[in-house]
């Protein structure tokens, strides 16, 4: 029997219906503070270039950029303190995609191409297992931005926090050793939603769901 089960996402109407359903204060910042930019640009998608990232200072530590290019690579251009000591090795230049389970992957493509074809945004709920037996919830939040450079055909502006206080003491920093979906929501930023995803979440928790 696989290890994996389809779902159907959640679905939200805007980003202000979508705000309340946030758990983490830095995934609540960066939809707030994006739907700020969408409104901005006259509810167009907002370009890489022309984001300011210093206005999202408060969650840095949370925060991520990467660059997508269809089908093939999700590749890291920033990535916060909080997030590389998950990790535990330097993030930017790295694959998203060679993260992820193998069996999860053309899932992943999948929901990360959606945002730059739809385009759209989405929110998570992840499970995090760690290399010290731990499990903790984590939420992250992706938004799209427009690419202006040759071979890059968008970019993802996420947030990633957990959700659960780590048991080990501060001072340590166990290593993620593997994070699963267990719920996605779509997010309509004015352009519609892809009806026909479907996620692999794990099924030996799919009673979180």
């Amino acid at each position: 029997m696989s290890r994996w089960i389809s779902r159907k996402p959640d679905y939200h109407a805007d980003i202000t219906v979508a705000i309340p359903h946030f758990v983490t204060r830095s995934c609540t910042l960066l939809a707030t503070g994006y739907a700020k930019l969408l409104q901005d640009s006259g509810n167009t998608i907002p370009t890489k270039n022309g984001l300011d990232i210093s206005s999202f200072a408060p969650i840095m530590t949370d925060l991520a950029l990467a660059a997508i290019t269809l089908d093939s690579a999700c590749v890291f251009r920033i990535a916060g303190e909080g997030i590389r000591q998950r990790f535990a090795h330097k993030l930017v230049g790295t694959d998203y995609y060679n993260l992820v389970d193998p069996a999860r992957r053309s899932s992943a493509i999948e929901a990360m191409d959606m945002i730059v074809r739809t385009p759209c945004a989405f929110r998570v709920e992840l499970l995090q297992q760690y290399e010290n037996g731990e499990e903790r919830r984590a939420e992250a939040c992706v938004f799209p931005l427009r690419s202006d450079e040759p071979n890059i055909d968008g970019f993802a502006l996420f947030a990633n926090s957990e959700i659960d206080p780590p048991r080990s003491p501060a001072a340590m920093h166990p290593i993620l050793s593997e994070f699963q979906v267990v719920r996605r929501d779509l997010i309509d930023i004015g352009f519609g939603l892809d009806e026909g995803f479907t996620d692999l979440v794990p099924r030996h928790h799919a009673s979180l769901l």
